[in-house]
């Protein structure tokens, strides 16, 4: 692993822990997120910068852990910051509880 990618995978697990922070704040519930429009900006801020930093990863880097959605995890990101009335909350509620801690448990090994 190559120094910047190194650099980027830690704030990648930054903003995962980050988006885990918020859903302890804010509460483990769905229908919170779904009413709480602070709620749903952290997450989103969180998101977006997850995706930005997947996207400076090294395409060596990512072709050598294919087991991670990194497309779709980018996708999340465009989708928030480009088209965001179009967000479906369910999935961003599930990628905040499923996907994210499970790349944050996945790149930590790595380091």
């Amino acid at each position: 692993m190559n120094a910047k990618d190194e650099k980027y995978i830690k704030k990648i697990i930054e903003y995962c822990e980050a988006t885990a922070s918020d859903i302890e704040y804010f509460g483990d519930d769905f229908n919170e997120y779904l009413t709480n429009d602070h709620y749903q900006r952290a997450c989103a801020f969180n998101i977006i910068q997850i995706g930005e930093y997947i996207g400076r990863l090294s395409d060596e880097f990512k072709d050598k852990h294919p087991e991670i959605a990194w497309n779709s995890l980018k996708a999340m990101r465009n989708i928030h910051t480009h088209d965001y009335e179009n967000v479906i909350e369910h999935l961003v509620w599930e990628t905040m509880k499923v996907e994210l801690p499970e790349l944050k448990e996945y790149l930590e090994k790595l380091l």
